[in-house]
């Protein structure tokens, strides 16, 4: 589960991070990005009735949530995120969701870079 701290809760900040962000779209979703001047990372979602009821919805968030959770190490501080749920999005297996999510993080290059002086693990 995600802390307080690492959550977009209010409208207006969902608001201002769709129109002060970049965005980046995957075929199941679209991440909106905005600065923060505070070093926490921040995750909002937004998922639209048009991909089913109630059940459906909070079923796609936690597994957003889970996912955004298991890459929070790896994530730069100071950004919040949003994640809008496309259609695709619920016929998604987990695997492929985190893997969307990472790699939308990559484009966004939001992803911290491994320090030259660890070892590799193909050794």
């Amino acid at each position: 589960m995600l802390a307080k701290a690492n959550r977009v809760r209010s409208g207006r900040e969902f608001r201002a991070t769709y129109t002060h962000g970049k965005s980046f779209a995957a075929s199941s979703l679209v991440l909106y990005v905005r600065s923060l001047r505070s070093d926490d990372v921040q995750f909002g979602f937004s998922i639209s009735k048009k991909l089913g009821g109630s059940v459906v919805r909070n079923r796609i968030k936690r597994r957003l949530r889970e996912a955004c959770r298991a890459a929070l190490a790896d994530l730069k501080p100071g950004h919040m995120l949003v994640f809008v749920g496309r259609k695709r999005l619920v016929e998604m297996p987990y695997s492929e969701l985190r893997s969307t999510v990472v790699s939308l993080a990559h484009r966004a290059k939001l992803v911290r870079e491994a320090p030259e002086d660890a070892p590799c693990a193909e050794s």
